[in-house]
């Protein structure tokens, strides 16, 4: 009887446990997620006292992934009412811009959230706000100024025939019949698609002054010398005079030479930010002064005020207290193709006003870390940098910069419509920020997939996850990697976007609330990630760990196309132990030691070395 008690007993009690173990973790899940949702919510209640719009959106955003229901419905009530708040300061104020800001995001914040009505009602006024804006703030401005603040607005607006007609008049005024035919095309393809009924007039008049502007113009083939001379006048060459030089005992000269495009008659200068870097860099510590020299005569030189800079596609905004011939007609950089020909203008090693010729070699180099430069085959060298790139029509369709000292007759420009969609940033004075989302990205199987998400990145509380499939950014069709990243790294932040990705076969819509783009973000995941993780945006490996976790071995589990580690042939199923990574500051490279053993070699070990360069250009 006794061990018959025993035995019922010790099943009783077996049973128990395994029944409260299968409870435990419900019960632990459901202690968490209320966790989260308290932790969501008093942020949110915090962010509206602080009257905090995008920490309050933040927080909506977190919420809304994870949760429905009443307190969503109160939420978004409470960022109504703070956005009503918000805008009622800024127009007392008069920073329409901001308000436009703030109704952008907002839009995009509660589509699908709030009525159709009430969306529709909002986005009238948001037409409207901007064109206010562009009535009273863009009135004053250069012509290039105004028309860089024109294509940035259309990021807004897509869809408002307003800007593009706008667009029209200024090519216009700057006799430039490429981008006022670009623009006009524009204009009527979004006014069919409006109310062609009531623009008839507007379309008739742009049309006839096309037409005397083509007339006024004239045909002909080949490059127009009148172009070339035009673009000679509007060269002039820099010097920065970093004083003196001393090399065994004696002292000399320590100069840069460079060249400048006149883009404005007040005297604004487009020229590379490498030219001008000591001036700006506050790790520079000696003398650095910008002239600039609008003749032939070098004791002609003027002291040069750098207005903004951009180091990220190397160029920079000067201004001189002189009037300066500018006869530059900005091209269509997109319409390049391989082959064209091409002629660039500058002062190579002092020489003043040179002209060289050569084709475009290609158009897609991924040397920078967000879009492609223009490779070309002309003759450049050191005192060429900054220089106009004009194509076959006299268009200015680049910023030259003499090319890589290993490779001669290889050199390179910054595409002109980059240039043109960023001028308006440089006039802002100070160094050039961008947004971001906080994620790299990789083309597989013609998809645009994010490979690696930033800790503490705008991607996080967004909820997106490695391995989502990008299909639309703000309804945009996002077929590159660059069709994202011109998108995201323009806008100014913070700032509301919709990313339409798919997931497990759904498509799903993540709100991203940008954030600023650290300069080097290759640099920023290395300094706050764990060092197997960044495997993946540096290098391109996605591994997992090899048992016992302190060999330090991991598995390839897949490489990213078109990586350092694809290029080099590692592949699927390798192993790697990984010895370390370093960044070397003065050469902006990362440096990868590992021992690989790969079915290439027959699993026999090998020690290797990776570079990746500091310039990556996946993340957006």
């Amino acid at each position: 009887m006794k061990k018959y008690f025993f035995k019922c007993t010790f099943f009783i009690t077996v049973f128990i446990i395994i029944i409260s173990g299968c409870v435990s973790s419900p019960v632990k899940d459901d202690v968490d997620v209320q966790t989260l949702k308290k932790k969501i919510t008093v942020e949110f209640d915090e962010y509206i006292g602080e009257k905090n719009f995008y920490g309050a959106c933040k927080s909506f955003i977190e919420f809304t992934i994870s949760f429905e229901g009443e307190k969503k419905d109160e939420m978004a009530r409470e960022l109504t009412e703070l956005l009503h708040g918000k805008t009622a300061e800024l127009r007392n104020d008069n920073d329409t811009l901001k308000i436009i800001e703030y109704t952008y995001s907002y839009i995009n914040l509660m589509k699908g959230t709030i009525s159709d009505e009430k969306l529709s009602s909002l986005k009238e006024d948001f037409f409207i706000n901007i064109q206010d804006y562009v009535s009273s703030e863009l009135t004053g401005m250069g012509q290039l100024e105004r028309a860089s603040w024109l294509i940035y607005l259309e990021n807004f607006s897509p869809d408002n025939p307003f800007l593009y007609r706008l667009l029209v008049e200024v090519f216009l005024e700057r006799n430039n019949l490429l981008l006022a035919e670009k623009y006009f095309s524009v204009y009527t393809d979004v006014v069919e698609t409006d109310e062609p009924s009531g623009y008839e007039d507007e379309l008739e008049e742009l049309k006839n002054k096309i037409d005397e502007l083509k007339v006024k113009s004239g045909e002909g083939t080949g490059i127009p010398q009148i172009a070339i001379e035009g673009t000679i006048k509007s060269s002039v060459k820099i010097i920065v005079d970093k004083g003196i030089k001393t090399e065994n005992r004696v002292g000399r000269p320590d100069q840069i030479l460079g060249t400048g495009v006149v883009i404005d008659e007040t005297g604004y200068i487009i020229t590379n930010y490498h030219i001008i870097e000591s001036s700006v860099d506050p790790k520079y510590e000696g003398y650095s002064k910008v002239y600039v020299i609008p003749g032939k005569d070098d004791n002609d030189r003027f002291v040069a005020k750098i207005i903004g800079y951009d180091p990220i596609y190397d160029l920079a905004l000067l201004k001189i207290e002189k009037n300066l011939e500018s006869n530059i007609r900005f091209g269509d950089s997109s319409a390049l193709r391989q082959g064209e020909k091409v002629l660039a203008i500058g002062n190579p090693v002092g020489l003043t006003n040179t002209v060289t010729s050569g084709v475009v070699s290609s158009l897609d180099r991924p040397f920078l870390q967000i879009g492609n430069i223009i490779q070309i085959d002309a003759a450049l060298n050191p005192g060429n940098s900054g220089g106009a790139l004009i194509d076959n029509d006299g268009y200015l369709i680049g910023i030259a910069f003499a090319g890589l000292e290993s490779f001669e007759n290889l050199n390179f420009a910054i595409p002109s419509n980059l240039l043109l969609s960023l001028l308006f940033r440089l006039y802002r004075e100070g160094k050039v920020e961008r947004s971001w989302m906080g994620c790299t990205i990789g083309k597989q199987d013609d998809y645009l997939t994010i490979d690696y998400i930033v800790p503490g990145g705008p991607a996080v509380p967004s909820g997106l996850s490695e391995g989502d499939i990008i299909i639309e950014v703000n309804g945009k069709p996002a077929g590159e990697i660059f069709d994202v990243q011109s998108f995201t790294s323009y806008l100014d932040n913070p700032l509301i976007i919709n990313l339409t990705i798919e997931r497990d076969n759904r498509v799903e819509v993540k709100n991203i609330l940008l954030d600023v783009r650290p300069e080097l973000p290759s640099l920023y995941v290395y300094n706050h990630d764990a060092k197997e993780n960044i495997l993946i945006p540096l290098f391109g490996i996605v591994t997992t760990r090899v048992d016992p976790p302190r060999k330090k071995l991991y598995l390839v589990s897949r490489v990213v196309r078109g990586s350092v580690a694809n290029s080099v042939g590692i592949s699927e199923g390798d192993v790697i132990k990984m010895k370390g990574i370093e960044y070397d500051e003065e050469n902006r490279v990362f440096f990868l030691s590992i021992d690989l053993k790969s079915k290439r070699f027959g699993y026999i070990n090998k020690s290797i070395a990776l570079f990746s360069p500091a310039d990556i250009n996946t993340f957006i």
